[in-house]
């Protein structure tokens, strides 16, 4: 378990894509983008105490939309990949938002949040149905073949 960033960023190469890597130090951001044309922009940066394990919780909010695995590249709109790092269930802290969003992309962005942690509740709701359901059938095991 190490403190990292978990950042996000876009190129001007890939257009509609963006890259997900972990920093050990702060990320600065707003530099990259006035310096050159073909260097990646930070949009987003959060600090979390396990970065390893914010990258794989991240990952599997967007894993349908994986374009390549060893460059963590992702096809997905800005403001769905921010929601997805945003709403990772660990202690994290927000070090970075890119200050060129508008208002509409960050109400796109809580909208995509919103939707995120209602599919978590209805795993975790179905996880746990079925996991009375399973100690039901124990319990129904136990004193229907005890008493026989």
């Amino acid at each position: 378990m190490q403190k990292s960033y978990l950042c996000i960023e876009t190129h001007p190469d890939h257009p509609n894509m963006v890259r997900i890597v972990m920093r050990e130090t702060r990320p600065r951001g707003g530099e990259t983008a006035s310096s050159a044309a073909h260097e990646p922009t930070l949009r987003y940066a959060a600090r979390f105490n396990d970065g390893e394990a914010a990258l794989m919780h991240t990952h599997e909010n967007l894993r349908r939309r994986l374009v390549d695995i060893d460059s963590h590249l992702y096809r997905v709109p800005l403001n769905q990949a921010i929601a997805a790092a945003e709403t990772v269930s660990l202690r994290h802290q927000r070090a970075y938002l890119d200050p060129d969003l508008d208002q509409s992309s960050l109400g796109e962005i809580e909208a995509y949040s919103n939707r995120y942690r209602l599919l978590k509740r209805r795993k975790d709701l179905f996880f746990e149905t079925m996991g009375y359901i399973g100690i039901g059938l124990l319990l129904f095991n136990l004193f229907a073949f005890s008493v026989a």
